[in-house]
C-alpha cells in the first residue's frame, strides 16, 4: 500500500494527491463510471456532464475541498470535470439504481472495552481491484491526518487538531434515494471530506447534521469516551446512541422512521445479517474487548462469502464485492491498523500521526 505524504494549500495538496494516484484515479474512473453506462446502456460521457451539474453547489459548499480536486486535476493529468465525477460516484449509482454490496463498521470504548480505550473501524467492501493507499495529510486549518484512501473515491479518516481531542469516522452507507430522483445533492464523498477535517467530533457531526442528503450512515469516536452515530435519509437525520458503550453498523437504517424508505437492504439482506453478527461477537466479549480482539472479529466468515469478511459471491446479480482492507482507530493513541486486503489473510499493519 502506498503512503503518501500531503501538505501544503488545498491546491497543492491536490496537487501532490493527483500525481501519486494519477494511475488509480484513471481505473476508478474507467471502471466504475464505464460500469454504470453500460448498465443503463449510456456513455461515460453522459455520466460525466450529469454529475457535473453539481459542480456550482459544491463550490458553494465547500471551495477549499475543491481547491483540492482542481490541483488533483492538474498533479494527475486527468480533467476536473471526471475527477468530480468519480467523487460523485455514490450518487451517479444510486440515481442510476446500480448497488455494490458495503461496509460493516463498529466503535467500542469506556467500560466496554479492556482498558476504556475508544476503539473504531471498519471492513471497507468494495469491487475488487480497487486500489488503497493511505494518505498523511498536514490540512492548511491545522488538521493532522491518517486517512485510508479508496480508489481516489472517498476516505476513511483519524483527525487530530492541535490542543484538540482526536476522533475518527467511519461510514457505512444506507440509501432512501429512488431510482430517477432529482440528482441535486453536493456529493457525499465531499460532505464527509469536510466533516472529516474539523477541529472535534461535535463539529464533525454539525457537518451531517445541517446536510440535506439521501444516504450514509456515519460512526464518529473521540479519544473522550465519545460515540456517536447519525443516519441520512430523505433530506433528514436521525442521531445514534452507542448502547454500553458499543455501536455497530452495516447498510440498513436503524431509525424506525427511515426503515419504509431503505431502498438498499431489499437488495443486501445480508446487511441485517452482519449487524447482527457483529453484535453478538462484540456482546460476547463486553468489558474486553481490544483492537487485537477486534482484528480477529473481522476476519468472521458467518454467512460466508456475504460475512462481515466479505468474499466475491460467484453467484452475484450486481457487481461483485468483497473486503479490500480493514481498518482499526485508537484515536488517544493516534493510531491506526490497516489490514490492506482481506482480513482473514493479510495481517494487520500500524501506523501512527506524526
Amino acid at each position: 500500500m502506498d503512503i503518501i505524504r500531503l501538505k501544503g494549500t488545498y491546491t497543492q495538496i491536490g496537487h501532490t494527491w493527483g500525481k501519486a494516484i494519477k494511475n488509480d484515479l484513471r481505473s476508478s474512473i474507467d471502471n466504475e463510471l464505464n460500469g454504470i453506462a453500460k448498465y443503463i446502456s449510456k456513455e461515460k460521457r453522459d455520466l460525466i456532464v450529469m454529475s457535473n451539474k453539481l459542480i456550482p453547489m459544491a463550490r458553494a459548499y465547500d471551495p477549499q475541498f475543491m481547491e483540492v480536486l482542481e490541483g488533483m486535476a492538474e498533479g494527475s493529468g486527468i480533467s476536473f470535470e471526471e475527477i468530480f465525477a468519480l467523487r460523485s460516484l455514490l450518487e451517479l449509482m444510486f440515481y442510476c439504481h446500480k448497488l455494490p454490496n458495503m461496509c460493516t463498521a463498529f466503535a467500542a470504548a469506556g467500560d466496554a472495552t479492556k482498558d476504556g480505550t475508544t476503539i473504531i473501524g471498519q471492513n471497507i467492501d468494495w469491487h475488487p481491484g480497487t486500489n488503497m493507499s493511505l494518505l498523511r495529510i498536514s490540512w492548511p486549518g491545522g488538521a493532522e491526518q491518517l486517512s485510508l484512501c479508496l480508489g481516489g473515491i472517498w476516505e476513511y479518516p483519524l483527525t487530530r487538531h492541535p490542543d484538540e481531542v482526536p476522533f475518527g469516522l467511519t461510514s457505512t452507507l444506507t440509501v432512501s434515494l429512488t431510482p430517477g430522483q432529482d440528482l441535486k445533492k453536493v456529493p457525499l464523498s465531499i460532505v464527509m471530506n469536510r466533516a472529516a477535517r474539523q477541529k472535534r467530533l461535535e463539529r464533525a457531526l454539525s457537518v451531517f447534521v445541517n446536510g440535506e442528503q439521501n444516504m450514509g450512515g456515519f460512526v464518529l469516536a473521540s479519544a473522550e469516551d465519545e460515540i456517536i452515530g447519525i443516519e441520512l435519509a430523505n433530506n433528514n437525520y436521525e442521531v445514534l446512541f452507542p448502547e454500553r458503550g458499543m455501536m455497530m453498523r452495516a447498510n440498513h437504517y436503524l431509525t424506525d422512521r427511515f426503515k419504509p424508505l431503505d431502498s438498499f437492504a431489499k437488495y443486501w439482506p445480508d446487511s441485517y445479517l452482519r449487524y447482527n453478527r457483529l453484535k453478538v461477537l462484540m456482546q460476547k466479549d463486553w468489558g474486553r474487548i481490544t483492537p487485537e480482539l477486534m482484528m480477529k472479529k473481522l476476519t468472521d466468515h458467518n454467512n460466508s462469502p456475504k460475512s462481515l469478511c466479505t468474499h466475491v459471491d460467484p453467484e452475484a446479480v450486481f457487481s461483485p464485492s468483497q473486503t479490500l482492507a480493514s481498518v482499526i482507530m485508537v484515536p488517544e493513541e493516534g493510531l491506526v491498523y490497516i489490514a490492506n486486503g482481506n482480513p482473514c489473510t493479510t495481517p494487520f499493519l500500524a501506523y501512527r500521526l506524526e
